[in-house]
């Protein structure tokens, strides 16, 4: 990708409006919370005015020691602004109706939907790496921006175990430190500072938790009466279907976890895509972490439906 051009033509977008509304995608994680602050800092040291927005607000709340992170509305409240959205593989991720504006798309998701007037979207193993190389045509960068980047590379190569983790991660890596961060200081803070809702949760879904398939299938559950029980929050369930994953034998681990008006299905692998699975059933995601949501089925019904799948080898 020539990044020179990209920066160019975001730049010619953003001396147009002046006015700039960076967006965090709903049930938003780490790699969209540290790529809209690491932009919303960097736009607003270029003097630019910037709004920083998320529909949802249930913010993990791990990323509070990012500057910024205090600064997110639930509602966009510039009108003629150009709109960025952050890690967002469609349009409707935004949380917000984007008819009639005008949209930069940056994302690092293979199936995007290239929805925006530009797209600078290219395969990597975080949003924050695709941003950083865009910043790095011209645009400002400083501790607090790049430590929101580091953030969320963190957070989405999974501290850099996932499969999309290279030489190139690293560089990224080694770059941002040299704007004088503390990775120690990071990864405590993103790593280690889980709710107690959390942990009680984690217990919930263990105890749930089935193996198939000669133990390589792991199916954990969360209930709304687990959460209501746990007083946990959607942001809460962050990471749990990991701790299904880690069992020696278990090659796919899903997790469906039972919203208001809808089922929420985590998967994650060691090897095989998950992705696959994801979009058989209208979702999406990365070859090893993936997810769709399902509405108007029972969790059991569900279940049976994906295990079904995978043995009849649709998917």
């Amino acid at each position: 990708m020539d990044y020179k051009e990209l920066a160019s033509k975001f730049r010619e977008l953003l001396d147009k409006h002046r006015k700039v509304t960076v967006v965090s995608h709903i049930r938003p994680d780490g790699d969209t919370i540290g790529s809209a602050i690491a932009l919303f800092n960097s736009l607003k040291l270029m003097g630019y005015q910037v709004e920083l927005v998320c529909q949802d607000r249930d913010l993990p709340l791990k990323f509070d020691f990012l500057n910024g992170f205090k600064q997110y509305k639930h509602e966009i409240g510039f009108r003629d602004s150009l709109v960025v959205t952050l890690d967002c593989g469609e349009s409707k991720r935004a949380g917000f109706s984007l008819h009639g504006r005008v949209v930069v798309n940056i994302d690092h998701h293979m199936g995007n939907s290239r929805f925006g007037v530009l797209n600078i979207v290219e395969v990597e193993v975080a949003t924050a790496a695709v941003l950083f190389k865009l910043l790095k045509e011209g645009f400002a960068i400083n501790k607090d921006v790049a430590e929101a980047l580091y953030s969320a590379l963190l957070s989405d190569s999974l501290n850099f175990t996932s499969t999309l983790v290279n030489r190139n991660t690293f560089d990224i890596a080694s770059e941002l430190l040299g704007y004088g961060l503390d990775p120690s200081y990071i990864a405590q803070m993103v790593n280690r500072r889980e709710s107690l809702a959390h942990t009680r949760l984690i217990a919930r879904a263990i105890d749930s938790l089935e193996l198939l398939d000669d133990a390589t299938v792991a199916v954990m559950v969360i209930t709304k009466e687990d959460r209501l029980a746990t007083g946990a929050k959607v942001s809460d369930i962050d990471g749990i279907v990991n701790f299904a994953l880690n069992l020696v034998t278990v090659e796919i681990a899903l997790l469906i976890v039972e919203l208001e008006d809808r089922l929420k299905v985590s998967l994650r692998s060691k090897k095989r895509s998950v992705a696959e699975i994801a979009e058989y059933f209208g979702g999406g995601g990365h070859k090893n972490a993936a997810g769709f949501e399902a509405k108007d089925v029972t969790i059991e019904q569900l279940k049976e439906r994906i295990i079904e799948s995978m043995k009849r080898g649709s998917i």
